[in-house]
């Protein structure tokens, strides 16, 4: 009776000791494969003009110009920033999406400022963390009944073996849950809106609006309202005296009633 009682206990030490390296090696896994990037988030024109670009790389033309507000224009002039919505590759060459359909090439433009995101391979690593545990509790299930076979007249191996199951079923229902959660937290960011009214006034960060004597300008365009159908890249979403505003850069915002969401990340 003893003997068996020795042996059983030295399944069960024998099937922790082969699951631990295994988790260790998942969890570092995991470590070195979650990286961060750096994305540009605006740029400045570096060249006296710069064409904008079509997606598939042509040019925009006098027919058909580059047009924001009542500007319309088949070049970007030097100095000039723009915001970027997202970095592409066409023809092999790195370009930068600006928004109204059109992109500047990044030999033309330098990098004013950029946000770091994390790399896609972190979720991936999570995966592979999330796959090797189960198929560690699968390894120490195996073990455990291996034990149960090896000391069928024991009752105390049978008990223990019991205990470890259970503590390894808890341990993936608790990863499960984790990873759904993380899933559920995740939120979508506007980056575009097109307005929706004849005309909406631009307004400052206190809630008044853009007069005439003090208009809202961008590239030597200015105005104090917005028209229809005119789209503009958002930088931020924020509240103002309890309504939601769109912040579109050159310190003016957009009230969120007066436009509708065409893009989000």
């Amino acid at each position: 009776m003893k003997f068996t009682k020795k042996i059983a206990f030295a399944s069960a030490s024998l099937a922790l000791t082969m699951a631990t390296p295994a988790a260790l090696l998942t969890q570092n896994a995991a470590f070195a494969k979650t990286t961060t990037v750096k994305q540009a988030t605006k740029v400045k024109v570096t060249k006296k003009t710069t064409p904008f670009y079509h997606k598939d790389g042509s040019k925009f033309t006098k027919k058909k110009p580059y047009v924001y507000g009542s500007w319309k224009s088949t070049v970007a002039y030097k100095n000039t920033s723009y915001n970027v919505v997202k970095t592409v590759a066409i023809k092999g060459a790195k370009y930068y999406y600006i928004g109204n359909d059109a992109y500047l090439k990044a030999s033309d433009v330098k990098v004013t400022a950029t946000k770091t995101v994390k790399s896609s391979s972190t979720s991936s690593a999570k995966k592979a963390s999330t796959s090797s545990s189960k198929t560690t509790s699968k390894k120490t299930s195996l073990t455990s009944s291996s034990s149960k076979s090896s000391s069928k007249k024991t009752s105390l191996t049978s008990s223990s073996s019991k205990s470890s199951s259970k503590k390894t079923s808890s341990t993936s229902s608790s990863t499960s849950s984790s990873s759904s959660s993380k899933k559920t937290n995740s939120k979508k960011t506007v980056t575009q809106i097109q307005v929706t009214k004849k005309t909406t006034p631009f307004y400052h960060k206190d809630g008044s609006k853009f007069t005439k004597k003090s208009q809202y300008v961008y590239q030597g365009w200015k105005s104090t309202v917005a028209y229809k159908g005119t789209k503009y890249k958002v930088s931020k979403t924020i509240t103002i005296k309890g309504s939601k505003y769109y912040y579109i850069g050159n310190s003016a915002y957009l009230k969120a009633s007066a436009v509708k969401v065409i893009a989000s990340k």
